[in-house]
């Protein structure tokens, strides 16, 4: 079998042979999504949680009602953690609650498939999941306990159903029934994405905008736009409940939510377009890209193509502007939004462009099949194979990097070495839920009872001759640094044992005795030394 470069409109795949069975048919899909699945299962229990996904854990450990509640105080839609709430009863949480992630994350790259070939043929479509499915920050989130990939495939259920409708404007413009496919993926899909996240909202916006931006091409203007707005509608009274519930109980402003978002600058804006879109492994709780690859220059390698693709789509699609305004501003109005809205108040975040992704890979699926466009099938083959490769060595130094803190790693050391009577200073409280889910029962009240964010706590502790462990390192997400938080705590002295628990969290342990011994054997007047040997030598 080959892949075939030339689409059919009406079908919007190319065939594979003269005259597939409808099994054929499925059997794409299928593959799409069983090699979607590989990477996102490999080694997906391997990575510690880190604070989001802890706090995932303990809310759908709750009962059903207590879930409910706690998820709208703590201004989150419910519907992603009562789905979850069945796996916590199993063993190893770290597979079990990131399985569905992985699932949706392949189901994902299989509507990537469905989108581009339905605009590019098929070989459009395999180059597009290539892409989405060995992106680095798409496997990243498909393995993570939140519900990102959930609401990203359901985004792309509506997309596909924005794209139906833009094939065939005049059923569009009729009633329901002439485009009944169309409507009920966008309706169901955008509705069901709004329930899970509120990232869904500005997927709402973008379709209307796409909306707006085809009525030009549109036989029957008024019946588009009395359609769009009945669909609206819809979404808005099947949503709308839950977001009153969440104002109901919302004790902050949505700006005061965001102050922890790092200020907008050029390395943050290439952080994010960086992971999200040009395969760069990220460390999302440092907001640093790892630039630690197989074969250097790799990466930028990938970007050029990436590039060149994107405007290959462009230049291809001018002659069907419908699909290129369905892609094209399915692509840009993340971007464009939020970086708009951070020249007021940061909120570029990957997560909250991940959806754009798709889009993205599409287009640049569709503009590979236009350069191989009359080409020999032999060179569709080559760019496939060549794709495959080159995206998977890309890929793999994902799984060895550090894009979550080892406090598993921190906690077997705590429990290990910390001793009754011993006060633990943490450089960020919100460590501790995440130390008690990996540290022993029976070590957790010596070391976490006494545990303490407060530098003053221990200085104090220091000068009633208790040991001191500073354990710097971060639950959630920062641009802190450790030079920065050492030099804060310079008055406990000299730390008599530094170590690592893995490349992010450092464990300091200030030990007024080793203090005492060293300033005993140089002289040092007793009643200074716990105060004064951070001076020495």
């Amino acid at each position: 079998m080959s892949i075939s470069t030339h689409p059919e409109p009406s079908a919007g795949t190319v065939l594979v042979s003269a005259k597939p069975s409808r099994l054929a048919g499925w059997l794409w899909p299928l593959g799409v999504f069983g090699l979607a699945l590989l990477p996102r299962l490999f080694d997906i229990a391997a990575k510690p949680f880190w604070l989001d996904e802890v706090l995932t854990l303990q809310r759908a450990s709750l009962k059903p009602a207590a879930l409910v509640l706690d998820s709208f105080e703590n201004h989150h839609l419910p519907s992603f953690f009562l789905m979850l709430s069945p796996l916590t009863h199993l063993a190893h949480p770290q597979f079990w609650l990131r399985l569905p992630s992985a699932v949706f994350g392949s189901v994902a790259v299989v509507m990537v498939f469905l989108i581009a070939s339905r605009v590019g043929g098929r070989l459009a479509g395999v180059l597009a999941a290539l892409i989405l499915g060995l992106s680095p920050i798409t496997v990243a989130y498909s393995q993570e306990a939140r519900s990102y990939t959930l609401v990203m495939t359901l985004i792309l259920v509506a997309l596909y159903g924005v794209l139906l409708l833009a094939q065939d404007l005049a059923a569009a413009g009729r009633g329901f029934r002439a485009a009944k496919a169309g409507w009920l993926c966008f309706v169901l899909g955008t509705a069901a994405a709004v329930d899970v996240l509120g990232d869904g909202l500005p997927w709402l916006l973008a379709a209307n905008l796409i909306f707006v931006a085809l009525l030009p091409f549109a036989p029957a203007r008024r019946g588009l736009m009395r359609n769009v707005l009945l669909a609206d509608l819809v979404v808005v009274v099947v949503t709308a409940p839950f977001y009153a519930l969440l104002l109901h109980f919302q004790y902050q402003s949505v700006t005061s939510a965001m102050q922890w978002i790092p200020p907008l600058d050029a390395g943050r804006i290439w952080y994010n377009f960086g992971s999200v879109y040009f395969m760069h492994v990220a460390d999302w709780v440092s907001f640093k890209l790892l630039d630690s690859h197989l074969v250097p220059g790799l990466t930028r390698t990938i970007d050029v193509l990436l590039l060149l693709m994107l405007g290959a789509a462009a230049w291809g699609l001018r002659a069907r502007p419908p699909m290129l305004i369905v892609l094209g501003v399915a692509f840009l109005f993340l971007p464009c939004l939020f970086l708009l809205i951070s020249l007021h108040q940061p909120i570029l975040l990957p997560r909250y462009l991940l959806w754009s992704t798709a889009p993205f890979a599409s287009l640049v699926g569709v503009g590979a099949a236009v350069l191989l466009k009359d080409r020999p099938a032999r060179a569709a083959c080559f760019a496939v194979a060549g794709a495959a490769a080159l995206l998977l060595v890309n890929l793999a130094p994902y799984y060895n990097a550090e894009t979550k803190p080892r406090w598993d790693v921190a906690a077997r050391m705590l429990a290990a070495e910390v001793n009754k009577g011993d006060v633990v200073y943490l450089s960020d409280s919100w460590a501790v839920p995440v130390l008690q889910l990996y540290m022993p029962h029976s070590a957790q009240s010596f070391v976490l009872g006494d545990a303490t964010g407060n530098l003053a706590d221990a200085e104090k502790a220091i000068s009633q001759g208790k040991r001191v462990w500073v354990v710097y390192g971060h639950a959630g997400q920062t641009t802190a640094t450790a030079r920065a938080f050492f030099a804060r705590v310079h008055a406990l002295g000299m730390p008599s044992l530094v170590q690592a628990a893995g490349s992010q969290i450092t464990i300091a342990l200030y030990d007024p005795a080793s203090s005492l011994a060293i300033c005993t054997a140089l002289g040092v007047q007793k009643g200074v030394c716990s105060y004064s040997n951070n001076h020495l030598s």
